[in-house]
């Protein structure tokens, strides 16, 4: 149905182009072709004969062929996503996981600070040095201040 859609879409849009000759040939990989022009010397092309339709004393009106065209395009992308119509109309929601921009840009000194943080916090977890309630103490403070740097620039860590 997609290729019969299209072949009468694509009529419908090229209607006057018909008009011109038309040649058909087939390529050395047996692949037909067809177009207003003749291929390239050394290929056999058969012109077709393509009798144009006068156009109705009303003229054309191709506005609402353009139209039941397009609505059929819309149902066709609507069956194919499995959605109803009036939902292609909706916007595409954005995740905030995937939202595009860009990484607030973080101050040298700050940075300076969360990457001596980020060691510290490190060192001290894999540090056998002194009682682990003292490292927890001091790794817990560390990321406090972290945190507090973080929300200065709305990162939210």
């Amino acid at each position: 149905m997609r290729d019969a859609f299209c072949l009468v879409l694509s009529l419908a849009v090229l209607g006057p182009a018909a008009q011109a000759q038309v040649y058909k040939w087939t390529d050395a990989n047996g692949q037909v072709h067809y177009d207003s022009r003749p291929p390239a010397e050394g290929t056999a092309a058969q012109p077709l004969d393509i009798r144009s339709q006068p156009t109705p004393a009303g003229g054309a009106d191709n506005v609402q062929s353009l139209q039941r065209a397009t609505r059929q395009l819309r149902e066709l992308r609507a069956t194919s996503r499995g959605v109803p119509v009036k939902e292609l109309d909706r916007p595409a929601r954005r995740s905030r996981r995937n939202e595009s921009r860009e990484p607030p840009h973080i101050g040298y000194e700050d940075q300076t600070r969360i990457d001596n943080l980020n060691s510290d916090i490190q060192r001290l977890s894999s540090s056998t040095i002194g009682n682990s309630s003292s490292r927890a103490r001091e790794i817990r403070a560390a990321k406090d201040e972290l945190r507090q740097i973080y929300r200065k620039y709305g990162i939210n860590p």
